[in-house]
Parts: structure tokens; C-alpha cells; sequence
């Protein structure tokens, strides 16, 4: 038996959480919404139904076990697809109802970061394609949007104390930063401190959490 136990809009996105009470054992589900504003390929292989195609998209790290579902939900209202995560395999006990919760909050926060990041790289090429030239967009907009991506997981990381996979997001988003400058203002690495700066901020935040 299944039970829809949490149903609500986070960022934008309707995210779903179930209550599984089978022979087999009890656990939890979840699931979150795949707009239409998300990349092509992503509402495709929902309509396929093809969950292992999520695996390789960083939006989705949080999931644990990885992504198991990918298609529609009947009963629930929405013209969209979901893609959720199952606690089935994990020990009883160890994903609680608001450890499902959490997952769904800070995956929707991210997913929503990073559409507006990609709405603005589209109003940017835009604005490039019709020809103005008093303010001129960046042209290496697919850098910027990598970056923001990084920084949002390492954020998400850093907030469950992974901090070794919130440094390691940190290094890739410099390092992408760095490209960005390099390639759109010829601003060499070696000038670049916002990389280290960002590593101030997260840690003075898992100081202001400790205290």
C-alpha cells in the first residue's frame, strides 16, 4: 500500500512525498516536478520513462541510490513529469519523512537556480542575436551557467556537512569561472579571488551553524 503523505509547490515545482507499506518493508519515496522551462532532453526521457538518464545531471545528486523513477503521476494534478528517488534499499529508519523532505527542498533549489540562470544566458543570446550593441552579453554564457550550477551544489553539500563534496564543487566552479574571465575578458587566473572568497563565505557559515 502507498500513501501520498506530503504534497506541496517548493520553487516553482510540485515535490511528493509517499509512504510505502509493503510485504517486503516500509519506507519512503520522493519525487520532484520536471517543467516544461527544463532542458528538452529532460522531459523527453521522462516521457520515456528512462530514470538512468538523471544519474549523470548533477541537480540530482542529492537523490539517494540515485534517480529510480521517471514518468507521470495519474492521481496527482499536473501536466508535467516527476522524477523521485526510492529508501527502499537503505536500512529501516535510516531516510526519515523530513530527511525526504529536505532532499526534495534543496533539489528544487537548485533546479530553480539554475532556470533562472539559464532564462538569463536566453534573454543574453537574445539580445546578442538582434544585434545590440551598447551592451553586449557575454558569449561564453554555457561557463557562467556550469558555474552557478557548482556553486549551488557545493552549497547544498555544505549545508549536510559533506564538505569534502562542497570543496570539490568549489574547485570546478573556479576553475570555470577562470575560463569564463579568461576567455570573455582576458582576466588572467592569477587575478581572479572570488574563488577564494566563496570558500570564506561557506566556512564562516558552517562556523555561525556550529556556535
Amino acid at each position: 500500500m502507498e500513501n501520498i503523505i506530503y504534497k506541496e509547490e517548493v520553487c516553482g515545482r510540485i515535490a511528493v512525498v509517499k509512504e510505502m507499506d509493503m510485504p517486503f518493508g516500509y519506507y519512503y519515496t520522493g519525487y520532484i516536478e520536471i517543467l516544461h522551462k527544463d532542458p528538452f532532453s529532460w522531459r523527453n526521457h521522462v516521457e520515456m520513462g528512462k530514470e538512468l538518464f538523471f544519474d549523470s545531471w548533477d541537480e540530482f545528486g542529492e537523490f539517494p541510490g540515485g534517480v529510480t523513477f521517471a514518468g507521470s503521476f495519474p492521481n496527482i494534478e499536473s501536466e508535467e513529469g516527476f522524477v523521485g528517488f526510492d529508501t527502499e534499499p537503505f536500512a529501516p529508519g535510516e531516510y526519515t519523512k523530513e530527511d525526504c523532505l529536505d532532499i526534495l527542498k534543496k533539489t528544487a533549489n537548485i533546479l530553480a537556480i539554475r532556470t533562472r540562470a539559464a532564462q538569463e544566458a536566453i534573454a543574453s543570446q537574445k539580445v546578442e542575436n538582434l544585434g545590440t550593441k551598447a551592451d553586449k552579453k557575454p558569449k561564453n554564457v554555457g561557463l557562467l551557467l556550469d558555474t552557478v550550477n557548482d556553486i549551488a551544489n557545493a552549497v547544498a553539500f555544505n549545508k549536510t556537512d559533506e564538505t569534502d563534496k562542497a570543496n570539490q564543487k568549489l574547485e570546478n566552479a573556479g576553475l570555470k569561472l577562470a575560463a569564463f574571465l579568461d576567455k570573455e575578458l582576458n582576466v588572467s587566473p592569477e587575478d581572479v579571488a572570488m574563488f577564494a572568497i566563496l570558500k570564506t563565505i561557506l566556512s564562516e557559515d558552517e562556523d555561525d551553524e556550529d556556535e
